[in-house]
């Protein structure tokens, strides 16, 4: 009985450690957010982010008048990632992978003030640029709000200097 208790952790640490494990520079990122709304690009936008990059993008809507009285559209402007990148989009009523070049079409609406996602790059890169970019907007419970045109107008903004070296966000009131 012990040996199998201890086998089980012995497994547990083995995998706990292959998980963590990145060959080369690791960077490791963590983004919070919680403005009405923003837009968010990936790590050198207009070359190609880096190998082994693991980000979380927190948004938490803090404004008092919206905090419980908003749903969050998420809009995606462009999605290049290389090959086994991936953008995950995380919600309890909501679970969303993107891997690939081709941009959704449609944004995504989060019943809810509050969403993580996570951007992973690996360590193999075939693509000669990469990159991404994510718009959110709080939107007012109780109204009618055409996702599309609140997308289309979020993307017109979301553009990043091509000078930008470390702010790769942009907050929009």
């Amino acid at each position: 009985m012990r040996s199998l208790i201890l086998g089980a952790i012995l497994v547990g640490v083995v995998v706990a450690n292959s998980v963590l494990t990145h060959s080369g520079d690791a960077n490791f990122c963590c983004y919070y957010f919680h403005n009405a709304s923003a837009s968010m690009f990936s790590h050198h936008y207009y070359q190609h982010y880096e190998q082994t990059t693991r980000c979380q993008y927190i948004i938490d809507v803090k404004d008092p008048d919206l905090r419980d009285n908003c749903d969050l559209a998420l809009c995606i402007k462009n999605l290049n990632l290389d090959i086994g990148d991936f953008i995950n989009i995380n919600h309890r009523d909501i679970q969303v992978q993107y891997r690939g070049t081709k941009t959704p079409s449609y944004p995504i609406r989060i019943w809810d003030h509050k969403v993580t996602f996570w951007f992973s790059s690996d360590t193999y890169d075939k693509a000669e640029k990469a990159n991404w970019a994510i718009s959110y907007k709080c939107l007012k419970r109780g109204e009618d709000h055409d996702l599309c045109n609140v997308c289309d107008d979020l993307n017109e903004k979301a553009v990043l200097p091509q000078s930008e070296k470390e702010h790769w966000y942009r907050i929009w009131y």
